[in-house]
């Protein structure tokens, strides 16, 4: 059972690329059309499209030394990778794009700006609109790449001219370089600024504190203190140290704001970089802008995905602001808070001073006078560590250092790289291929034609006797042999008791498919007719199928050429057969057999004519005709007549087999009221074209008038469709051996 299993699952699927594969096949041209189109356009687009250039420069991207904290700078440096994802945006900001179209004066390069609009300012660089434009042209010829697991960054950009793009790729490294070394030591001069301030004020206070000192001390005459005026001093001393680290933590606490007051998203200084909120927020913000960066190389800013990434990264960056401004505010609350202890203490230590006054006002006044210089000493001593820390950063500037190298810098590039001819083609031909794969299974899916006889048994349930293909002149000459050209003897006698009438003698090449069977009969086309022939004659053995009605559903599907066909080899094989046009509306096989449709069938039914005044005898043995002679006015009348039933009585005692013509069965109901006087009928569809509504009401016509169908017969087949259906391999094989094969 597990063995059978796998079998049938393979068989499906072999019947399944079998299908898959006829169908590609059978449309092929469709296929091809449609690669060669694309091909051809997308290699038109690729040669007279502009050959564009681009340049290609490497930057080195270190990490900056923090000189603001010494023992910060001989820690072991780890890898942040928010700090280098910085960089790389920043790579792409505006600021720095605008910095760069300044310096190489873009805005007046018509070819690469193009022209402002009319009525725009006399400076375009004031007109917003031919600003942003411009802007949107250079960012879309800048491409910025982190090179995977190194700190180098490649940077490359595009242009017509292979040295304009070269001189404005080197001209953004420039602009890059500088932009990071005034922002990295903005927030540096700024504290060194405050500090300096502080210092000189602090150090002319002094300076000042010890004037007084020196002349109060002249002046009053001071030599030593006594025990409770000790006490009182150093109680006034207390309070005078307290007061003097109040101010110290203020000034520290102040220094701390202004360094980060001026922390952003994209920014953030070093006394708030060891923050672990800090520090997350940042990483999830270097994340979604890493992500958003590589994902905006695919998509268009309106995608949705991008739309989501781009609200998320916003919404990071505002977090990541918020927090930061929380800091700074956290700071500022520190800073009044310092300020209001000092304030609190300077209180407390006047009222001591004032208590101490009391008891001494001189020698208090004196002591204080040289603490406070002790105490300014001292928050003097720590300012200058401060600035001698911060001046090392600042006087760098000047020096012009960066952690920004340029590895290479950009050269002319010696070949475009776009467009890519050989690539465009390939894809474009892969792109074609798959593309008309899709419309040859969108057209077949679309095609509702009755096209094989599958489609007939699973459409209507009725049994398929038989195809025949498309005929073609070429192809009719191929499978012809010997037999091409030769007329065989014309038959004289029907028998003792009819006598035909004499015809013409027939030509010796058919002019059509209308006779192949008899004319080629050793061609594929014959062979089909053969072989409905058999299927007939197995499905009837005792001859209980003697009168068989030919119809179709509609006009022009190829009926009355087929009747024809079929009669001829039936008589080859010895039998007497009679073929009746009962299309009297529209008749045809006097044409085919080159009799004149004078006295026929209506003839004898309408009026007093005998049968074998109606009977003709064809330039093929053993096969007879009665033409339809004139269109009468009621056909329906006539063919349902008892008469009609008599001359079909009387045929059957004198014929083998008799083949009757009729109209199609979805115009007129000629057929249906022949139906109870046949034994089957057979119905004809054209491959390809009848669609599988009308087959299906033909079907259905049929039963409602319990009319037993035969089978049904494909014809007029393409030969592409037929050579790639389950028999193809048959047509193929017959077409290569039926030269030499002659049947009757």
């Amino acid at each position: 059972m597990n063995q059978v299993k796998p079998d049938v699952k393979t068989q499906q699927q072999t019947a399944n690329f079998h299908e898959y594969w006829t169908v590609v096949l059978k449309r092929k041209w469709t296929v091809i059309a449609f690669a060669l189109a694309v091909f051809s356009t997308v290699t038109l687009f690729s040669f007279l499209a502009k050959p564009m250039f681009t340049a290609k420069g490497t930057l080195l991207i270190e990490r900056e030394p923090n000189f603001l904290s010494f023992e910060q700078a001989f820690q072991l440096e780890t890898f942040n990778d928010d700090y280098f994802q910085t960089q790389f945006k920043l790579l792409q900001s505006r600021s720095l794009a605008d910095e760069t179209i300044n310096r190489m004066k873009l805005y007046e390069n018509a070819k690469f700006a193009g022209k402002p609009k009319n009525g725009a300012p006399a400076d375009v660089r004031s007109d917003p609109v031919f600003r942003n434009r411009l802007f949107t042209v250079f960012m879309s010829r800048l491409g910025v790449s982190p090179v995977r697991q190194t700190r180098l960054v490649e940077v490359s950009f595009k242009d017509g001219n292979p040295k304009f793009a070269a001189e404005i790729l080197n001209t953004l490294f420039d602009a890059f370089i500088d932009m990071s070394v005034q922002k990295k030591y903005l927030a540096t001069e700024q504290a060194s600024e405050f500090l300096t301030n502080q210092i000189t004020a602090i150090s002319a206070e002094i300076a000042q504190n010890e004037r007084k000192l020196q002349e109060y001390g002249v002046d009053k005459n001071i030599i030593a203190l006594s025990d409770t005026e000790t006490t009182v001093i150093e109680k006034l001393g207390e309070l005078n140290k307290a007061l003097t680290d109040a101010q110290i933590a203020l000034i520290q606490n102040e220094t701390y704001y202004n360094e980060i007051k001026i922390a952003t998203p994209d920014y953030i200084p070093a006394a708030i970089s060891n923050n672990p909120l800090i520090q997350r927020l940042r990483e999830e913000y270097v994340r979604l802008s890493r992500e958003y960066s590589k994902r905006q190389e695919t998509f268009l800013s309106d995608y949705p995905e991008m739309q989501r990434l781009k609200a998320e990264l916003e919404t990071a960056k505002t977090t990541l602001d918020d927090e930061t401004k929380t800091l700074i505010k956290g700071a500022y609350g520190d800073y009044q808070a310092a300020f209001r202890k000092y304030q609190s203490l300077n209180a407390v230590f006047n009222r001591q001073k004032q208590e101490a006054n009391q008891l001494n006002s001189n020698a208090i006044q004196y002591n204080g006078l040289k603490i406070e210089i002790q105490n300014k000493k001292s928050l003097l001593d720590q300012l200058l560590k401060r600035q001698s820390e911060t001046g090392i950063s600042a006087r760098l500037k000047g020096l012009r250092t960066s952690n920004i190298w340029i590895v290479d810098r950009a050269e002319p590039p010696a070949y475009p790289s776009s467009p890519k001819k050989r690539l465009n083609m390939v894809l474009a031909l892969l792109v074609g291929l798959f593309g008309g794969l899709g419309l040859a299974f969108l057209f077949e899916r679309l095609d509702n034609s009755v096209k094989s006889s599958e489609d007939v048994e699973k459409f209507t349930g009725l049994a398929s006797i038989g195809i025949v293909p498309s005929f073609s002149t070429d192809g009719l000459k191929k499978g012809y042999g010997d037999s091409w050209g030769k007329s065989p003897k014309k038959q004289t006698k029907l028998g003792k008791s009819l006598e035909p009438n004499s015809v013409p003698e027939a030509t010796a090449e058919p002019a059509s498919f209308e006779l192949i069977a008899h004319f080629a009969p050793g061609s594929s086309y014959a062979e089909h007719f053969r072989t409905i022939r058999t299927t007939l004659l197995l499905a009837a053995p005792d001859s209980k199928l003697k009168t068989l009605a030919v119809t179709s559903a509609l006009p022009q599907e190829g009926k009355t050429t087929t009747i024809s066909n079929l009669a001829v080899t039936f008589a080859q094989t010895g039998r007497r057969v009679l073929i009746i046009d009962a299309d009297l509306r529209n008749p045809g096989q006097h044409r085919i057999f080159k009799i004149k449709n004078l006295n026929g069938l209506t003839n004898y039914l309408a009026g007093g004519m005998e049968l074998k005044g109606i009977l003709h005898a064809t330039d093929i043995p053993r096969l007879f005709l009665i033409n339809a002679g004139p269109v009468p006015p009621n056909p329906l009348e006539l063919l349902g007549s008892d008469k009609m039933a008599l001359l079909l009585d009387e045929l059957k005692a004198s014929f083998d087999y008799i083949l009757i013509d009729t109209p199609p069965i979805l115009a007129v109901s000629d057929a249906i009221v022949l139906g109870p006087k046949i034994d089957g009928m057979i119905l004809v569809v054209w491959g390809g074209k009848t669609s599988r509504e009308d087959f299906r009401r033909a079907q259905e016509k049929l039963g409602i008038h319990k009319i037993k169908t035969t089978g049904v017969i494909i014809n007029n087949l393409p030969i592409r469709d037929y050579e790639y259906s389950n028999m193809g391999r048959y047509y193929k094989y017959y077409h290569s051996v039926g030269a030499s094969d002659k049947g009757g």
